[in-house]
């Protein structure tokens, strides 16, 4: 059975129209911000026909606002058979299918993966290949040839970009994320730093590292987006 830790049904920020979101366990990164830090040691396990039970329960939504399931994590593609398992009987029903994804692990297929799945949501955390290996844990030479597979088999793409205080928001991590941005041609959503995770972390006796970064203020956000559309990139209709 998929190894599963929830299932929010009426979701609105996964991607288009009303959705629900089904979050596998298990993850290959270590971002100090993470917002489901209870991913990582999960051991629940869900059948996949409650799965179905649940996702089938807002259909008629899904229907109404052009929305579907999204399958995000953790790292949902961590456990590619049992990601696939979910998204074989999602698209027996009709449903229209998106990952959230950090695409930093091995594909071991992309013909099946991309025949699947409508909309690929890829997170885009930094262009700086040693913040992404030491910060995060992530390898930038795998993440690049995945997205490059997705290129190619014309998959949608959306890059949804987490922005970090004093991380990835200042002007030369802006400019060297829009350069891998405009290199593909997809377009760009874009997610201020929140810290509404943070009472997991004490429920799970972990210490949260970001606790007192502080929020963007509006104008920060306005300021950072603008830059980007400046440099080319569009933002995504999501």
């Amino acid at each position: 059975m998929p190894n599963v830790f929830n299932i929010q049904n009426f979701s609105t920020g996964d991607g288009r129209g009303i959705r629900t979101t089904v979050f596998m366990g298990g993850c290959n990164l270590h971002c100090p911000w993470c917002h489901n830090p209870e991913c990582f040691n999960n051991k629940e396990q869900v059948s996949l026909e409650d799965i179905m039970k649940k996702v089938l329960h807002d259909k008629d939504f899904y229907e109404a606002s052009g929305g579907g399931v999204t399958i995000s994590g953790g790292e949902p593609l961590l456990r590619f058979k049992e990601f696939i398992e979910i998204a074989e009987k999602v698209k027996e029903k009709g449903i229209n299918l998106t990952v959230d994804t950090a695409l930093t692990v091995k594909i071991p297929d992309f013909d099946k993966l991309t025949s699947l799945v409508d909309t690929f949501l890829v997170d885009l955390k930094t262009a700086d290949s040693e913040k992404l290996k030491y910060v995060i844990g992530g390898n930038f030479e795998t993440y690049i040839a995945n997205v490059k597979e997705l290129k190619k088999r014309n998959a949608e793409v959306i890059f949804r970009i987490p922005l970090i205080p004093d991380f990835n928001t200042d002007e030369k991590d802006i400019r060297e994320i829009a350069k891998i941005i405009n290199e593909f041609g997809f377009p760009a959503s874009f997610h201020p730093f929140h810290r509404m995770g943070s009472s997991k972390y004490t429920k799970l006796g972990l210490n949260y590292l970001y606790k007192d970064v502080p929020l963007l203020k509006n104008g920060e956000v306005k300021a950072i987006k603008e830059l980007y559309f400046s440099l080319g990139v569009k933002e995504a209709e999501v």
